[in-house]
């Protein structure tokens, strides 16, 4: 944390303060508000502390403020004559002693006391501290959007369980975690309850530290964070728990060296990475070491020389030591960034016997690690210095190679090599979709899947025969998610129409200007007496930028509209009654955001007055954000989606399957491809290596994909329906 020392007047120190941080009073503090860039002032000010509920009648205040090193909190004291600081028993406490003298301000460090939570204390709707053993963990894998992903199963001396979703943009700043039985310390992290049971989520200000969970070996905290505490209680709190962890949480994954794993399983393997290669777009090929030998043949995959990464010479030494694991699907982004020679966990790695064809009565081993992160299957890179690690490599430093080479016989087990095309399961002829989960599905055949009952889900590998609609611009719809509505979208003739009518319904309003917008009239030239009003929406009664600001129209036509999305963040077509602005009919669109239409389904939503924006103009850097506006509006907003219709054979049946998805399956937004000609031709794109013209079946990609069955009734008659989830287009296609 800073130490900074302002010295002159106190008009010198408020100054001081003012260019970057604003001032408010006790009386105007609550919990939940953003104080990273206010400061209170009292016999000390303080900046960069987060609110709280008071827990004691005492405090004199129905808040708390909570400052911390990993908040970035700051302290000024400002003093005119010599003082001695000491440690303070308040709620803001520093541990730095110095002295200072004269007219001077000087920014403490903060050293907070923190107070935890016992698993079977913690509450629906509060925000805790939280110490826990690790009893379950899923590496951090991509979500759906763009934040990562680890979901972790935490337990204390309280015999209680918490399931914990923590997600971050940066996955290094996700907990450290290694192994099952790794003490973690979680700070403000949120409670919530979810169908009955709650559950840990990250929240604004969480903040972790990771501990190997083996009794005796050093408490170093795992984290990114340069800034945390850490006192000689926490100390005593781990290896407190270290010891209960010896007793009483047992490790319920597998884990096993080479040389020991017994076909079919799937285990955990500590290993050294000396090789990796590119297999295909939705598989990718990890040559791994642990200093032991597999006791079984077992296949190697093919690559050529220009395709491997990693010492050829060493790989040629270790041959006989080496295995080839396959990763898939969403592990494989994560499987290039490995660095060769680092030492490695696979978690859930899968080792089963598969035959070749053509020798259905010879087996041979392969592994896999399959996609998604069931069981947390997945992958970690174990850090320098990391127990595991040095162990692992010290072992390795002893394997005498030249005694491994000398020992090959006729008699040990023969390793066979094999292609992506030589073997039935995993291996096959490649995919041009990535499956995002559920890999541990069996694949299944088509005209099994016509003859089960429903619903049900199914994974399948099946070739694209046909598609509906050959103009794939008609593709796009909007989807109601709560209602399931489904409707066209207005073309731009259609859509000017519609707003010119919902226009000509509303009376124009006067001009008030008022401390949420500041209204002015547009001339409109040469176009009789038509009249323009323009709302800007202020922020601290001050407009902003263009560029940030959102403004309300009246009497607009499209061409004004789009005209000034160029320029501003947002665009809301409005009307007007007696007492305020208003939505026109939502027919309109709600929102404008570039040349994007957002709108709103009619038969959810329950729109609210213009002024209902006042709040989110109120908070610090507005972002305007459509699902914000339209909760702050009452409405339930409409997604676009692709919706399609595919005619799938596997050589075994044909299947209709539908396709409606937002952006996941192209990886392209389906709002984009209506405005831009770019990501239409790149939609075209796919589609034409999916189902190529005049082409024969037989050279037609695959397509993994899941789908489920359902049940549509129309009218009195119910008709099973098929529907395409968790699939998405390789990267390379």
């Amino acid at each position: 944390m800073p130490l900074e020392e302002i010295r002159g007047s106190f008009r010198v120190f408020e100054n001081s303060l003012r260019g970057s941080l604003q001032k408010v009073g006790f009386e105007h503090l609550q919990v939940g508000c953003d104080c990273a860039s206010k400061y209170v002032q009292d016999i000390m000010v303080v900046a960069g502390f987060s609110m709280a509920k008071s827990t004691s009648d005492a405090d004199g205040h129905c808040c708390r403020l909570e400052v911390s090193d990993e908040a970035g909190s700051t302290i000024y004291i400002k003093m005119k004559r010599k003082i001695k600081t000491r440690e303070s028993t308040h709620q803001v406490c520093t541990r730095s002693s110095s002295t200072i003298t004269g007219s001077e301000t000087v920014a403490m460090s903060v050293a907070p006391s923190y107070t935890y939570t016992p698993l079977n204390l913690v509450k629906g709707g509060t925000i805790v501290n939280l110490y826990g053993a690790v009893k379950f963990f899923k590496p951090p894998y991509k979500c759906k959007g763009t934040d990562y992903c680890s979901v972790i199963t935490i337990v204390d001396q309280s015999d209680a369980k918490l399931i914990c979703s923590l997600f971050n943009v940066n996955r290094d700043a996700l907990p450290q975690i290694y192994k099952n039985g790794d003490i973690v310390r979680f700070h403000r992290i949120k409670i919530k309850e979810f169908s009955g049971q709650l559950q840990g989520i990250s929240s604004s200000g969480f903040a972790a530290l990771t501990f190997d969970g083996t009794v005796g070996t050093p408490v170093v905290p795992r984290t990114s964070s340069k800034l945390f505490t850490f006192t000689d209680e926490d100390r005593k709190t781990i290896e407190d728990l270290r010891i209960w962890v010896a007793s009483n949480l047992l490790n319920s994954a597998v884990v096993a060296k080479l040389s020991g794993i017994q076909p079919p399983m799937y285990f955990d393997l500590t290993c050294q990475l000396v090789g990796k290669a590119k297999v295909d777009g939705s598989s990718y090929l990890l040559k791994v070491w642990d200093g032991t030998k597999c006791p079984f043949s077992y296949w190697k995959v093919v690559v050529t020389e220009d395709d491997l990464e990693g010492d050829s010479v060493l790989i040629h030494r270790l041959r006989n030591l080496i295995v080839d694991v396959v990763v898939y699907d969403n592990h494989v982004q994560l499987a290039k960034s490995l660095k060769v020679g680092s030492f490695i966990r696979l978690y859930s790695l899968h080792a089963k016997f598969q035959s070749r064809e053509g020798e259905p009565d010879v087996s041979y081993l392969q592994f896999h690690l399959h996609g998604g992160t069931t069981y947390g299957r997945g992958i970690t890179s174990l850090p320098e210095g990391h127990a595991d690690a040095e162990d692992l490599k010290k072992f390795l430093n002893s394997v005498d190679l030249m005694e491994d080479e000398s020992s090959e016989s006729p008699s040990e087990p023969e390793n066979v090599y094999f292609t992506l095309g030589s073997c039935s399961e995993g291996c096959q002829q490649l995919s041009v979709t990535v499956l995002r989960d559920h890999q541990h599905f069996e694949v299944t055949a088509l005209s099994t899947i016509l003859n089960s009952r429903s619903p049900q889900p199914y994974r399948i590998r099946a070739k694209l025969r046909q598609f509906e609609p050959e103009k794939l611009h008609q593709s796009v719809k909007l989807h109601c998610p709560q209602c399931n509505l489904l409707q066209e979208v207005p073309d731009g003739s259609e859509l000017d129409l519609i707003i010119q009518e919902a226009s000509a319904t509303c009376p124009m309003s006067d001009l008030q200007n008022t401390s949420f917008c500041e209204s002015v009239v547009w001339d409109t030239e040469n176009q009789g007496q038509r009249r323009v009003v323009i709302h800007f929406v202020k922020h601290d009664e001050l407009l902003q930028d263009p560029e940030d600001s959102l403004i309300m129209i009246e009497g607009g036509t499209l061409e004004e509209i789009l005209k000034l999305s160029k320029k501003f963040k947002g665009i809301i077509p409005v009307g007007a009654t007696e007492d305020d602005l208003v939505l026109l009919d939502l027919s309109a669109p709600f929102l404008w955001q570039g040349n994007i239409p957002h709108y709103g389904c009619k038969h959810c939503s329950n729109p609210k007055a213009i002024a209902s924006l006042s709040p989110l103009a109120a908070q610090k850097d507005p972002l305007w954000e459509p699902t914000t506006i339209a909760q702050a509006l009452g409405l339930v907003p409409l997604e676009y989606v692709f919706v399609m219709k595919f005619m799938l054979d596997d050589g075994t049946g044909t299947l209709d399957v539908y396709l409606m998805d937002c952006k996941d399956f192209f990886q392209i937004p389906a709002s984009e491809v209506l405005f831009n000609n770019i990501f239409q031709e790149n939609i075209e794109r796919i589609m034409k290596k999916l189902c190529p013209s005049d082409t024969n079946l037989d050279d037609l990609p695959w397509l993994d994909c899941f789908i489920k069955s359902y049940y549509v009734t129309d009218g009195r008659e119910q008709q099973i329906c098929y529907r395409v989830f968790d699939t998405t287009i390789a990267e390379d296609v």
